[in-house]
């Protein structure tokens, strides 16, 4: 590992076994996202899809026009995210023990995500279209 690059599955490991530590995390990394965030809203002209799990308690949740929630079976997504991030069941427990409870009310829209890519992205497609 380069100096330059975070091991990701070793900082889960410590963030994610402590809320103390997982609130330190995000106290130093909280105002970069805001900035890069604004950055990117700043140079855009037209629509901007915000795909951050932390958007609810942002700052730029009441900047969204529409708000969708993808869901999925637990096992569904926990065979998804162990398969493309190469980790542990504890690993994912652990992870998804500290995530956010969303409450769907709060939401324009509820996807279920337990098909294809291309079902959601046709779903995400026909959304937009209503809403242009």
């Amino acid at each position: 590992m380069t100096e330059d690059k975070i091991d990701r599955k070793k900082l889960g490991d410590i963030v994610f076994s402590s809320k103390e530590k997982m609130d330190i995390l995000t106290d130093i990394t909280w105002d970069y996202m805001q900035r890069r965030v604004d950055s990117i809203l700043e140079k855009q002209n037209g629509n901007v899809i915000l795909d951050w799990a932390l958007l609810p308690i942002s700052k730029y949740w009441n900047m969204c026009n529409t708000k969708i929630l993808c869901i999925s079976e637990l096992n569904e997504r926990k065979s998804r995210v162990m398969e493309r991030d190469n980790i542990s069941d504890d690993y994912f427990e652990k992870r998804e023990s500290n995530s956010l409870d969303y409450n769907d009310l709060e939401f324009d829209y509820t996807l279920e995500n337990n098909s294809s890519n291309e079902k959601m992205e046709i779903l995400a497609n026909v959304i937009m279209k209503n809403k242009m």
